[in-house]
């Protein structure tokens, strides 16, 4: 049976629902890992894109602290997992009250009772009138699972003061759900915040344009400034809230450690036995503008094609035929002179099919084993025209040129006309 008791004094059981709050916002439920010489609470949000972690140590914040756990040795470890509102409604807001009002409390004392029948996380809050409040809270043993970050990776780092930080959330608005943070081209000194959200719909229809804020902030109100210049990261604007206004609680400063974007992020402060860890995930990219790019608003799927067939019409140029395709029309001519029509232009791939039907391009059908060809000059004289003619010589089709008597270079014939029976 595991043994864990520890107690709080009433400025470290507020501070613990600050953390509680905090952690709230990542996750329903809050897992708990304690061992000889600390106990951790961990959260992880349902998208598995954000990770926290506070470690309280033994010595530092508690005021009392004992735990052995029933395996592993000096190594081992509790692990169970509690609903967040279960504990907030525990350890509530006002615990801790310099003037002694009623609803203060005196000391915080912890215990686990586990054995065969019951699992319970035993709190009693002993007030200073000598009220003793005791919750007694379900758990369920999990197997705790940490974030692993590399510090020794993440080349970029920054730090500054939580209230400043919260200075700047404060202007972010309430529903923007992305937050880029984007350092300056070197030689810029400037930092930009900038908070934006991809649209604001109802439905299938888009109500106005994403809304964009942008907080700009000189280097020199940094503690610590180490960052690659024209680099843009993006979070989520409501983990980053969560952290800042937690920190701010700790009137502690913010440190912040990434490589490169897609790369996790990693916040990092405390105070007095109290060390927190949020590791996020990210995105962004290296060199973007110097403002990070909004998308745009959804457009009608018709809308939509129209503008792409409009742009598409001004933009791209014709296509250019194949050169036999190109030396085919340049043969073709129209039966009667008496009767002048616009001549199509030979560089363009469509036929206008007001035209007579020799005149027409079709594409050979390759599929079949042998074609069959005809004469377009039938009707006239056989000089005026290069016509295909019977080769005896061709064992099988092949392409070659005939020269006509213009001149003017023609198609070899792709069937003999002996092979011809029943045409004419």
């Amino acid at each position: 049976m595991v043994v864990l008791n520890f107690t709080l004094t009433p400025e470290a059981a507020s501070e613990i629902h600050d953390l509680l709050v905090c952690l709230g916002k990542f996750s329903d439920t809050v897992a708990i890992e304690a061992r000889r010489e600390r106990f951790t609470f961990t959260a992880l949000n349902s998208s598995k894109s954000a990770y926290a972690a506070a470690t309280l140590v033994g010595k530092q914040f508690f005021s009392t602290y004992e735990c052995v756990p029933t395996q592993g040795g000096p190594d081992g470890r509790f692990t169970c997992s509690i609903y967040t509102r279960a504990l907030l409604s525990v350890f509530k807001a006002r615990l801790h009250d310099p003037l002694g009002r009623d609803g203060a409390i005196s000391r915080c004392e912890v215990s686990v009772q586990e054995n065969a029948n019951t699992c319970r996380f035993i709190v009693k809050m002993v007030c200073n009138q000598g009220v003793i409040k005791t919750y007694k809270l379900t758990y369920e043993a999990v197997d705790v699972m940490h974030a692993l970050f590399d510090r020794n990776m993440a080349k970029n780092r920054w730090s500054m003061r939580a209230g400043g930080l919260r200075e700047y959330v404060e202007y972010f608005g309430t529903r923007t759900e992305m937050l880029d943070i984007f350092s300056g081209e070197e030689g810029d000194g400037r930092v930009v915040f900038k908070s934006f959200t991809e649209k604001i719909s109802n439905g299938k229809e888009v109500l106005k344009h994403p809304l964009v804020t942008a907080v700009a902030v000189n280097t020199s109100d940094f503690e610590e400034f180490n960052v690659q210049p024209g680099m843009h990261i993006i979070i989520s604007v409501k983990d980053f809230k969560a952290i800042v206004i937690h920190a701010d609680t700790l009137k502690t400063s913010v440190k912040a450690f990434y490589s490169q974007p897609t790369r996790p992020l990693q916040f990092s402060y405390g105070s007095d036995g109290l060390l927190c860890e949020f590791t996020l995930m990210t995105s962004g990219d290296y060199n973007g503008p110097a403002t990070a790019p909004t998308p745009a608003p959804q457009i009608p799927s018709r809308l939509a094609s129209r503008a792409q067939s409009a742009t598409d019409s001004r933009s791209m140029p014709p296509p250019t035929s194949p050169a036999s395709r190109r030396s085919a029309r340049r043969q073709a001519a129209p039966r009667k002179a008496s009767s002048p029509k616009p001549q199509p232009d030979p560089e363009s791939l469509f036929v206008n099919q007001d035209e007579e039907e020799d005149s027409r391009w079709e594409p050979l059908d390759h599929n079949e084993e042998e074609t069959l060809g005809w004469d377009a000059a039938a009707d006239r004289d056989a000089g005026s025209f290069p016509t295909f003619r019977d080769s005896g010589s061709f064992s099988k089709v092949e392409v070659a040129t005939t020269v006509g008597a213009d001149g003017m270079e023609g198609i070899a014939p792709s069937q003999r006309v002996s092979q011809v029976k029943g045409l004419w």
